[in-house]
């Protein structure tokens, strides 16, 4: 059969990968193109001076943040797209176009150095290495400002553009507080798992507001606080650690890059943390609290983080672990229903008829030897129902029939036969229990029953089976020694922590306390309203 090649063109074809390669480049490279202008001319914006200079330097950052998120082809179309932004903002702001072409082809190459070296190292987010968090800090806060610093301040001074002409110092922190806040708010919006709901967006608006008052009242007024103005900083701790505990290095970064903007404002107009120097004094003073702040919260979050990763680790190992053991008892019943199986239907039918053949033995020997061959059939009969019962506990067949009550009653019946115990039995389950519920309210009794015979030295033992408000409750209790009051440093046999993981399974928690008046008090408490309850 001949298959002739699709001719390109036709209707519902789909565009070949070398066509969508260049629409792909130039979409990236434009919108990254537009965000850097934006952010320059707003950072230009919001500066209190006319000196070209910035509260907090945005095109390098974003393209750090841009590089880091995108895939490696189009690295170079966003190289092209940034230098594009940040040269038309300069050509906005009244710069040169070639001496703005100059200023703007140095900064996207240091960031394509530290990008390369972050992807080489791993692009998690958010980090949780304190190693790469201080190579990024170091990298990112040190590093790529002081070489941006370099390269636009020394060719502003050297062709006298007044773009970045200012205080080589303000440029530096204004770039470090910028790499130091955007990019971690950037890439926390590129790994967003899931959008935040309005509600809590709301909420957490509100929260942010009020925590944002106290700072912005002391700054505005600081004769009502008598103490150094540097130390009105403290203020905004409560937002910071609220913002980190909440929202992470990204929520903590966007709080402290509106205390920055804020505060740069306010020291220009004399007032704010830094209210006993000179405007231009104060403003570097706040960037250098800002970047500052920045890095110690840029730990802090790391460590939160593998706080967090720990706890996550440990709780899916306890859940792989529950769920291990939950499969070990689902083995563990089928096992024991075989075994239960085997000995009711091969083993106890042999016995069985050993038993007739030796009442046939018995008839055929002598009268003197009649006693000892009917002394041996009272033995054979005694364990053949010991096996009897042992094939019941293993496979209550009483449960599957009549139900929890009714094989609890028969279980405590069973006990109080075989030893000196006394046994009182109150069962009045709900209706919604399911078969593998009462399976294992029905093993948690068997193995308290077995612990109390056992260890307990007790003469009366009471099973309780009931319902108290929303929640089913059985206990088990004993008039014996009582529990040791150091089991939790001790270790604990294998039927306790059988009970523990029934009762995990049920949904609730087994409780093992010392009974009112002496003894022990063993008790299972679990809703009735979760689904695990009901046979499905």
């Amino acid at each position: 059969m001949n298959h002739s090649p699709p001719i390109a063109g036709l209707p519902g074809r789909a565009p070949s990968r070398h066509l969508l390669l260049p629409v792909a480049h130039g979409g990236n490279a434009l919108a990254l193109g537009l965000l850097c202008c934006a952010g320059e001319l707003l950072a230009r914006w919001l500066w209190p001076w006319e000196d070209g200079g910035h509260a907090v330097g945005v095109a390098p950052p974003l393209l750090l943040a841009w590089l880091l998120v995108r895939p490696w082809r189009l690295w170079w179309s966003s190289l092209l797209g940034a230098a594009a932004g940040l040269w038309l903002a300069l050509l906005l702001a009244g710069t040169p176009a070639w001496p703005a072409l100059l200023l703007a082809a140095g900064p996207p190459l240091p960031a394509l150095a530290m990008a390369w070296l972050m992807r080489r190292g791993g692009d998690a987010w958010p980090p949780s290495d304190l190693r790469g968090a201080a190579l990024f800090l170091l990298g990112a806060g040190v590093v790529l400002p002081v070489l941006d610093t370099a390269w636009l301040a020394g060719w502003s001074r050297q062709l006298d553009i007044p773009s970045y002409r200012h205080d080589g110092l303000g440029l530096l922190l204004a770039l470090s507080a910028g790499h130091l806040l955007l990019v971690p708010l950037a890439l926390g919006l590129a790994h967003l798992r899931r959008p935040l709901a309005w509600r809590r967006i709301a909420s957490a608006l509100l929260v942010a507001v009020a925590l944002l008052v106290p700072p912005w009242l002391l700054w505005q007024h600081q004769a009502l606080v008598p103490a150094p103005s540097a130390l009105m900083t403290i203020a905004a701790v409560p937002l910071l650690l609220w913002t980190l505990l909440e929202f992470g290095l990204s929520g903590v970064c966007t709080a402290l890059l509106a205390l920055a903007v804020l505060g740069t404002r306010m020291s220009h107009e004399g007032v704010g943390p830094f209210a006993g120097l000179a405007p231009p004094d104060a403003v570097l003073g706040m960037q250098a609290w800002t970047c500052a702040t920045a890095g110690a919260l840029w730990l802090v979050g790391v460590l939160l983080e593998q706080k967090r990763i720990a706890g996550r680790n440990l709780r899916d190992a306890y859940r792989r672990l529950s769920d291990l053991a939950g499969r070990v008892l689902v083995v563990q019943e089928e096992e024991r229903t075989r075994i239960a199986r085997d000995l009711h239907d091969d083993i106890n039918q042999s016995l069985a008829a050993i038993s007739i053949r030796m009442s046939y033995l018995k008839r055929e020997v002598d009268p003197a030897q009649r006693e000892a061959v009917a002394g041996i059939q009272q033995d054979l009969l005694r364990v053949s129902n010991d096996i009897r019962n042992m094939s019941h506990e293993l496979h209550p067949a009483v449960l599957r029939f009549t139900g929890i009550a009714s094989a609890l009653v028969s279980l405590c019946n069973n006990h109080g036969t075989r030893t000196t115990l006394r046994f009182h039995c109150d069962a009045a389950p709900p209706e919604e229990l399911g078969d593998e519920c009462e399976l294992s309210l029905f093993r948690i009794v068997q193995e308290a029953i077995n612990n109390v015979e056992k260890h307990a030295r007790a003469r009366e033992v009471w099973v309780r089976l009931g319902v108290e408000g929303d929640d089913c409750v059985l206990s088990i209790t004993d008039d014996g020694i009582g529990v040791n009051a150091n089991r939790g440093r001790t270790p604990v046999g294998l039927g306790l922590i059988s009970m523990e993981e029934r009762a995990r399974l049920l949904g609730g928690q087994l409780n093992v306390v010392a009974a009112p008046g002496g003894g022990t008090r063993v008790e299972v408490r679990f809703g009735l309203d979760r689904p695990t309850h009901r046979t499905h």
